[in-house]
């Protein structure tokens, strides 16, 4: 009897272009300034990118845009978060008590990017999108510093950009 073999092709890699953005502004002012400058609708997403830590747990903001007509869509996603740690030693109440320091720690989506503010993540279905003239238009921002492509198959931990 002879042994058949099955094949499978068909499972693919996730394909998106990913674009790493150095901004000061809050995640609602850039999804607001995206919008503007670069025509998309960015809108906030009802769940955050949760990730549960040691001691702590983490959200990232998350806007998010479908473009139906291109067959696009459009993920702004925060790299940093920032969270005060309470401290487990008692105040010491006092003249002379020593002042407790406010202790924070930061948490990163993409531990490997730690300068990076915001990611554009962009899933696009037709090869008629171009990452470059995108990233053109992000830094005609003014409050955008920079913004460039950035090959995603690289990082250790680009299973965090996987959400849904």
């Amino acid at each position: 009897m002879a042994i058949q073999r099955l094949v499978l092709d068909t499972i693919m890699d996730d394909d998106y272009d990913l674009i790493a953005i150095h901004c000061s502004l809050a995640s609602y002012r850039l999804a607001f300034g995206l919008n503007k400058y670069v025509d998309l609708r960015l809108f906030r997403k009802k769940q955050d990118i949760k990730f549960e830590y040691d001691t702590h747990s983490a959200s990232f903001p998350l806007f998010q845009y479908h473009d139906h007509f291109q067959y696009n869509t459009y993920s702004l996603l925060g790299n940093k978060f920032r969270t005060k740690i309470e401290s487990e030693t008692a105040a010491v109440q006092g003249l002379f008590a020593a002042e407790e320091e406010d202790n924070y720690v930061t948490k990163y989506l993409i531990p490997e990017l730690k300068n990076v503010d915001y990611f554009l993540k962009i899933e696009a279905e037709t090869s008629q999108f171009s990452s470059k003239s995108l990233t053109s238009k992000l830094l005609t921002i003014p409050q955008i510093i920079t913004a460039y492509v950035v090959d995603y198959t690289q990082l250790k931990s680009k299973n965090n950009l996987i959400f849904e």
